[in-house]
This record gives structure tokens, C-alpha cells and sequence, in this order.
């Protein structure tokens, strides 16, 4: 599978809940993997970035349904880029908020060894 294919289908595990996706994360990361988005603590390693996926669940966000818009894969194929739509769903299934959104996932011997997100927090803010 290509590195392109697996980060698609990482995220895409986010739509079943944090079970499939932290599954997926533990196979995928690298030990040494950092995950940073803004606003949220950056984590290194697989149980750092379950960590804060299961506290995510704990405020109420149940799943997160990803819509791809663009993807594309560097010259060297380490490097994948994703322009996303991120709905970010509530426990009781009704849509919290859409969130437009880049990734970009580097992998390191067909694992993720880092993964940077671009996002306006302020698309997170509770209505006034």
C-alpha cells in the first residue's frame, strides 16, 4: 500500500470512533512520532496520540468524518499532503462543527513518523 493510500485510510478510520482509529494508530506511528495540531498538545508516539484521541471522546467528540478534497504525494513519496474537510461529530451523532483542514504525514519505512495539521482553531469555538 502506498504511503498516500495509508494515511487515507488512517483517517478515514476516524468516522468509526476512537476504537478503529487508535488501532490504526498503534500499527501506523512510528515510536517516535509527533502529531501536532494547533491549539491541542503535540504528542510523540502512539500512546501519547491515543491518549489524546480518547480525551477528545471524553469532551464529547465521538467520531471525526473526513472528507479528502485534494491529496498528492512528494517527488520521494515520504511525504504525503491532505487538503480536508474534518466534521467533527458529537456522542449523540449530530454534527458538532465542519473543519477545513491540511496534513501533512511523513513516513519513515512505511510507518508515520510525523504528522503535522493546519487548521483555524477558531472553526472549534462554540457558537457565541
Amino acid at each position: 500500500m502506498s504511503n498516500e493510500q495509508t494515511i487515507l485510510d488512517l483517517v478515514a478510520t476516524w468516522e468509526h470512533g476512537n476504537e478503529e482509529f487508535n488501532a490504526r494508530v498503534w500499527e501506523l506511528f512510528t515510536d517516535d512520532c509527533t502529531w501536532v495540531q494547533p491549539g491541542l498538545p503535540t504528542t510523540t508516539g502512539p500512546q501519547e496520540a491515543v491518549d489524546l484521541a480518547n480525551g477528545m471522546e471524553a469532551v464529547g467528540v465521538k467520531a471525526i468524518r473526513v472528507t479528502i478534497v485534494s491529496s498528492a504525494t512528494s517527488a520521494d513519496g515520504d511525504t504525503v499532503f491532505t487538503e480536508r474537510i474534518d466534521d467533527v461529530i458529537a456522542a449523540d451523532g449530530s454534527l458538532m462543527g465542519s473543519v477545513p483542514a491540511v496534513g501533512v504525514t511523513e513516513f519513515r519505512d512505511g510507518k508515520i513518523c510525523a504528522w503535522r495539521e493546519y487548521f483555524d482553531t477558531a472553526t472549534l469555538a462554540p457558537p457565541s
